[in-house]
């Protein structure tokens, strides 16, 4: 690991397998605010990583569209 992504928090989610591309098209318009990556293509898994303090921001995108992705966490 190195040290950039040792100091990011991160969380899993299982989103609808269709989603992951609109959910990295919407993650992308907020510049800098996840890195996201697909653990489980087949399952919907995907992993966001982000600085510590933007948590707050990163939940309530994720929530403007929880519906639409029938996203839940699998972490915290």
């Amino acid at each position: 690991m190195d040290a950039m992504t040792s100091f990011l928090a991160s969380c899993r989610i299982r989103i609808d397998p269709e989603q992951i591309y609109f959910l990295k098209f919407i993650l992308e318009g907020y510049d800098n605010l996840t890195i996201m990556s697909t653990v489980d293509r087949t399952e919907g898994v995907v992993e966001l990583k982000y600085p510590p303090e933007l948590e707050q921001d990163v939940r309530q995108v994720l929530q403007s569209m929880a519906q639409r992705l029938k996203l839940e966490y699998l972490d915290n």
